[in-house]
């Protein structure tokens, strides 16, 4: 029997200034897309006061998701 964990990884983008967004905008699609682009089944969910931080729900390990973003030139703190 093979045991798969669900994880919870909270990462904040090294440089919101970067990003063309604006107030209504967020940054969890071109998270969720660069993940998936990268290979990786995840959940990606905004934080409600800080456009730069998100949460992504995956069975990946931290390191691995992490790795992903940097891949598709997304930097985090």
């Amino acid at each position: 029997m093979t045991i798969v964990e669900n994880h919870k990884h909270t990462f904040q983008v090294a440089d919101l200034g970067a990003w063309d967004l604006d107030e209504d905008r967020s940054i969890v699609p071109s998270i969720e897309n660069a993940l998936k682009y990268e290979g990786i089944d995840a959940v990606v969910d905004g934080e409600e006061y800080s456009q730069a931080v998100f949460t992504v729900y995956t069975r990946s390990p931290r390191d691995v998701v992490e790795q992903a973003l940097k891949s598709q030139e997304i930097w985090v703190e």
